[in-house]
C-alpha cells in the first residue's frame, strides 16, 4: 500500500494505521475501490507471471489459486483470475487452455492441507 497511497490522495485507507489498511483492501476491492483493485490487479499479474514459469517448468494438468484474497463474490474472483491470464504471457498452443481453479477454505487451505496429510501419515505408520 505504501506504492499506491500516494497516487491517491485523501483515500480513506491513508488515514489508517497500515495494519488495519490492510485488513480492509480485500472488502474495498470486491466493492470496486479502485486503489484497491489496483493492487489486487497488480498481485493478480505476478500470479500469472508465477504460473508461466510453473507451466514451462513442470507442464501441469490445472493450476490452483487459493488464500483469503479469493473470500469475496463470484464477480470478484472471476475478475482476479482473468486478471492472472492478462499477466501470463503468451504460451504455446497446447498450453493456452489450462484450467485455473479456485480452491475452497481460503487461508486456512494450506492447513487443512497439512492436517489431512499429517492425519494420512499417522495412519500409515500406526500411530492412528
Amino acid at each position: 500500500m505504501p506504492y499506491f497511497l500516494p497516487r491517491y490522495p485523501g483515500h480513506e485507507l491513508g488515514k489508517l494505521a497500515p495494519h488495519d489498511a490492510a485488513k480492509r483492501v480485500r472488502g474495498l476491492a470486491d466493492k470496486g475501490d479502485a486503489l484497491c483493485e489496483e493492487i489486487f490487479r497488480v498481485q493478480a499479474h505476478a500470479l500469472g507471471l508465477f504460473f508461466d514459469e510453473m507451466v514451462n517448468t513442470f507442464d501441469p494438468d490445472a493450476l490452483i489459486v487459493g488464500g483469503g484474497a479469493l473470500e469475496a463474490s463470484q464477480e470478484f474472483q472471476k475478475w482476479f483470475m482473468t486478471e492472472i491470464r492478462v499477466g501470463m504471457p503468451n504460451q504455446r498452443e497446447e498450453q493456452v487452455g489450462i484450467p485455473i481453479y479456485v480452491i475452497p477454505n481460503g487461508d486456512t487451505a494450506g492447513a487443512r492441507g497439512a492436517a489431512i496429510e499429517a492425519a494420512k501419515l499417522a495412519k500409515q505408520s500406526g500411530l492412528m
